[in-house]
């Protein structure tokens, strides 16, 4: 009796071992899918500040990325190449890691930019009034820059902010709205907040518009 339970333990604990093995086996991460390069801001063969930075976009992670001049910073899919760049004809190599990938950009350095970006319009206009509030719940605002900016822009009931959400595109700002955030009637509201341009200039952004009354 005392040689089939030996026996029978034995057993069970080369079963245990196979199936742990057999466990361990699923548990290996799949390979990541190899990076390509997708597309840089600016345009490949467009002049850069020498404070400028470029974006650049990946269809994956692309692991490690290394370039050429500048420093990279970013994570996920995207990564942001900042300078200072020296003037001049700039043949910039990037290469990462997932995928062993390798991509030339070619830009032109011109003098640094020192200058921020302006607001150059707005929907609903700065200092409208008699404004609809429905019609900018459904429409939203647009902020457009005299270049391309990122930062996030509020809108402001005096001092507490609506909530609505802020979304960077090139060189103009969006803020929508979602259900509970409808604007009231007979208000001023104040689009607030900070940006910046690719060169790290900021610009404080202040526009107002005023809501119609109640019909």
């Amino acid at each position: 009796m005392k040689l089939f339970f030996r026996t029978l333990a034995i057993v069970i604990a080369a079963l245990l071992a196979v199936y742990m093995v057999g466990c361990g086996g699923d548990d290996e991460e799949p390979e990541p899918e190899a990076a390509a390069f997708q597309s840089a801001t600016p345009a490949d063969g467009s002049e850069l500040a020498a404070n400028g930075s470029i974006s650049v976009t990946f269809d994956n992670n692309p692991g490690d990325v290394t370039v050429s001049a500048g420093t990279v910073a970013g994570s996920g899919t995207s990564r942001a190449i900042t300078g200072p760049f020296t003037p001049g004809a700039l043949a910039l190599t990037i290469e990462w890691t997932n995928g062993d990938g390798s991509h030339t950009l070619n830009y032109t350095i011109v003098a640094a930019d020192e200058t921020a970006p302006e607001v150059t319009s707005s929907s609903p206009e700065n200092g409208a009034e008699g404004v609809d509030p429905a019609n900018v719940f459904e429409d939203g605002i647009e902020v457009t820059f005299s270049e391309p900016v990122t930062g996030d822009l509020m809108l402001m009931d005096g001092d507490d902010d609506v909530g609505w959400t802020s979304s960077a595109d090139g060189n103009k700002i969006m803020l929508q709205g979602n259900a509970g955030q409808e604007l009231s009637n007979e208000t001023e509201y104040e689009i607030a907040g900070t940006v910046k341009d690719g060169a790290g200039n900021e610009a404080e952004v202040s526009l107002t518009f005023v809501t119609k009354a109640k019909e």
